[in-house]
């Protein structure tokens, strides 16, 4: 709902910028509170079925959420990864268009070297539609169909980089690391992902209780 109004009111922006309004009569209504700390990511048996369902229905998104859920990239920053992007020697991945505008690098974990090692380079950039042969621009109706197929509801392609995320604190990597990992400007945008570790605070209690025994 929100996002009509927000529109909207650009549009009656750029009028007064033009000369042809005044006021914004949209200047004074009130934004709906929003709750963006809903955390959707994947199941282990979730993740089992989707890529069943990809291996059956669209194989070429092996590869593209492969690396989502192993990297935690955003959906444009894996559009746009060229092969001089990937460093097979140290085994790193130099992301240069990020939606911050800052270079960051990520590990390649073992699955994701041995996915990216063997994929074919027809052009420039590593994930090309074939149809095409250029980079992707959107796979979300590909997508939806292989989450139907999965029997998987309430799930976007966006959700993956929220399960890398869910999965690396689940393993015990501390926020700052995620947050470079992610490319967040912000650490309280990392912290939204600590509701996975509700012992966390009894935990750090426990080992207070522990010092120097």
């Amino acid at each position: 709902i929100n996002r009509f109004p927000e529109i909207l009111s650009k549009m009656f922006n750029l009028a007064i910028d033009n000369g042809e309004l005044t006021e914004n009569p949209l200047r004074k209504v009130p934004k709906l509170k929003e709750d963006n700390h809903i955390i959707r990511y994947l199941k282990d048996d979730e993740e089992t079925r989707l890529f069943a369902s990809i291996d059956n229905h669209a194989p070429y998104l092996r590869p593209i959420v492969t690396t989502a859920l192993q990297t935690g990239m955003r959906r444009g920053e894996i559009f746009n990864l060229q092969w001089n992007n990937l460093d097979f020697n140290t085994r790193l991945i130099h992301l240069l268009k990020t939606k911050n505008s800052e270079k960051r690098d990520i590990p390649m974990s073992d699955e994701l070297y041995a996915t990216l090692k063997s994929m074919p380079k027809v052009a420039e950039y590593v994930f090309i539609n074939p149809q095409t042969n250029a980079p992707y621009v959107d796979i979300k109706k590909s997508f939806d169909k292989v989450r139907k197929f999965a029997e998987i509801e309430d799930f976007r392609f966006h959700d993956l980089r929220h399960t890398f995320a869910t999965r690396m604190v689940m393993v015990g990597v501390d926020f700052l690391t995620l947050m470079e990992l992610l490319g967040h400007k912000n650490i309280k945008t990392t912290m939204r992902y600590a509701h996975v570790i509700p012992g966390r605070k009894m935990e750090a209690i426990m080992k207070l209780a522990n010092y120097n025994k």
